[in-house]
């Protein structure tokens, strides 16, 4: 793998993980009530799945790759339904001190998500081969290209996942007075996630 290469996945990766998604909407939500500092176990919880995602898609991407079109349908529709439940729980959510705990902002929850998020899951299984094994496979050995991508890709993520974050957490001050609104909206980009999702491979 030639530098080039390692930096034409950077930008892709870059350019895809920054958009809009279930992680980056959730963090924004997520800080915009409760603020940067609380959003962090969801935030260590986000970056800990998506490793652990790009490990195992590097590492087993020849057995996933036969079984992919069998398992996508599956998990695209699990997911989807998971991002909704989200969405729900987003517009339900109180103002800032009419509820004890939130329990969106759990290290588990992000780390969960990311095993259900299928933009994460087509990110992994698409740019490895794509950026990873093209060319001279046997120029880096393996055992160093996985680790490598997993945590490349983790960067490149959490880079979007922070600017979603401190966007959120801008708009604190704003959320009590307009919650119902931010929620909704919040909750309606969800919905859209959920969409795309869905529509995946159509």
């Amino acid at each position: 793998m030639s530098l080039t290469q390692y930096l034409a996945f950077i930008a892709y990766a870059l350019a895809t993980t920054i958009l809009p998604g279930p992680n980056n909407v959730l963090l924004l939500s997520a800080a915009g009530r409760s603020g940067f500092r609380k959003c962090l176990p969801l935030i260590f919880g986000i970056w800990s799945g998506l490793v652990t995602v790009m490990l195992l898609c590097g590492s087993f991407l020849s057995v996933l790759d036969r079984f992919v079109p069998r398992i996508t349908p599956v998990f695209k529709y699990i997911g989807a339904a998971y991002i909704l439940w989200l969405a729900w729980k987003t517009f339900r959510r109180p103002p800032v001190g009419e509820e004890s705990a939130d329990t969106s902002l759990r290290f588990r929850e992000g780390f969960l998500l990311q095993f259900l998020n299928v933009k994460v899951l087509m990110l992994g299984l698409a740019a490895f081969p794509g950026y990873f094994l093209a060319g001279n496979v046997h120029a880096w050995p393996s055992v160093l290209l996985v680790p490598l991508f997993a945590v490349s890709m983790t960067v490149c993520c959490g880079t979007g996942n922070l600017i979603w974050a401190l966007a959120g957490s801008l708009l604190k001050p704003f959320y009590n007075r307009f919650y119902r609104l931010i929620n909704l909206c919040m909750a309606l980009l969800l919905v859209w996630c959920a969409v795309k999702v869905m529509l995946t491979g159509r």
